[in-house]
């Protein structure tokens, strides 16, 4: 059994963020495989991601200590229970690197562990953080679920379709965004621009949401929950913007778009020139000008053909980060 122990008072809820997605098809493939996996949550109760992932097994405990004498293998997400386990545990870190005031906190959860980052940008910065020879730290890298790979594109369309789909925050370069489809160029060239309003599970999110009822500039669309309405949503556009101005540790959504067709125009920052499947567009960051140049660029470059998407597949599949997570866990 490999359980996946999800953070302290942080709810698992579809649609909000990579770690989610990240754990949850870690632990559909390795069922697959008949290989026994869950999400343990600790305090939790009825709000621990039962709901949002019905096909997840799902284990709720009252207290830290009972992890003491759960079986099999201990995999903690983000952050570490101090208690003993059975076997040695690992940490999978999908998180940003936290302040600096956090960095006992941190050391003392990979104490004893075997500890995985999601990219080379995210583990070289981990072991800087940490105070940890790089070498201590093991690469799983993300992967795109088979769902994006296999999506029908739809027919192609007259304008070029540009998808927003990250959490409304200004990390993820939201603003960005808005202050280049105000630029007259963008205005004037045809193009349609569709924002995702993700992220209203926080305060920034709704706020967010509120400032943009009525927006004239792009369509607004609702969050998508499910990996299928997420892989439909980008067959039907053909460029994904990631305008982040934050380092991100790697940038799944860039792979996800890639493994459905999309061209992706990115951020040249953190872990985001990692996600590179052969159609991604990079960019100088907090920069509309330059975010508007990538798009053009990506435009030049064309419909996506067969060929590339089906090279574009071959990278970061979901096979290849689960073997890469069990030879972590010699398993």
């Amino acid at each position: 059994m490999i359980s996946f122990v999800w953070p302290r008072g942080e709810p698992m809820l579809a649609g909000t963020g990579g770690s989610e997605t990240y754990t949850t098809g870690h632990v559909r493939e390795l069922l697959r495989r008949g290989i026994p996996a869950q999400v343990v949550t600790v305090g939790h109760g009825a709000r621990g991601g039962h709901k949002d992932f019905i096909d997840i097994p799902f284990v709720s405990l009252r207290s830290q200590e009972e992890l003491t004498s759960l079986a099999g293998q201990i995999v903690f997400v983000n952050a570490a229970y101090l208690v003993p386990t059975k076997q040695k545990a690992a940490i999978i870190l999908h998180c940003v690197i936290p302040d600096v005031c956090e960095r006992p906190e941190y050391q003392a959860f990979i104490a004893g562990k075997s500890v995985i980052a999601t990219s080379v940008y995210s583990a070289q910065q981990w072991a800087l953080y940490l105070d940890i020879p790089y070498s201590r730290i093991h690469i799983v890298l993300p992967f795109a679920d088979p769902v994006f790979g296999s999506v029908v594109r739809s027919k192609p369309a007259k304008q070029t379709r540009i998808l927003y789909a990250g959490r409304l925050h200004p990390e993820k370069g939201i603003y960005t965004l808005l202050e280049m489809l105000h630029e007259h160029v963008m205005r004037s060239n045809g193009h349609r621009v569709s924002i995702v309003l993700a992220g209203q599970h926080v305060e920034m999110g709704r706020t967010i949401a509120r400032m943009l009822e009525g927006y004239r500039y792009a369509q607004l669309l609702p969050p998508q929950k499910t990996v299928p309405d997420m892989a439909e949503l980008l067959s039907r556009n053909d460029i994904l913007v990631v305008p982040s101005v934050y380092a991100e540790p790697f940038g799944m959504l860039s792979v996800e778009a890639q493994h459905a067709g999309c061209r992706v125009v990115a951020s040249n920052l953190g872990g985001l020139p990692e996600t590179n499947c052969g159609l991604l567009t990079l960019v100088e960051p907090r920069d509309p000008k330059a975010l508007l140049k990538g798009i053009e660029q990506a435009v030049a470059l064309g419909a996506v053909t067969k060929k590339q998407r089906t090279i574009a597949r071959t990278n970061f599949s979901l096979d290849a980060s689960v073997t890469a997570l069990l030879a972590v866990l010699h398993m």
